[in-house]
């Protein structure tokens, strides 16, 4: 798997430890786009829970997911560690 989807895979690994198969029903994307058509940027919120948890920005879906999922997964991680033992 190329390392460009590695936040998501492991925000996803996170939240079904978390929540088991219940996992998607917890989270939920939020995307902006601002600019013109030939050059966008793209901004991703997560929210876990209905709560913020990460915004990235980029100039395509991709770049600006895996940015806002890296925050999630950072902020989780720190929230979450003394559940995730």
């Amino acid at each position: 798997m190329p390392n460009a989807e590695q936040n998501r895979l492991g925000l996803n690994n996170l939240l079904q430890q978390r929540y088991g198969t219940s996992a998607a029903s917890h989270l939920r994307w939020e995307s902006v786009k601002y600019g013109d058509d030939h050059n966008p940027t793209w901004t991703f919120i997560v929210y876990v829970d209905n709560i913020e948890y990460g915004r990235g920005s980029g100039g395509d879906k991709g770049s600006a997911k895996e940015m806002a999922a890296g925050v999630t997964l950072m902020q989780l991680r720190s929230q979450w560690a003394h559940l995730l033992l």
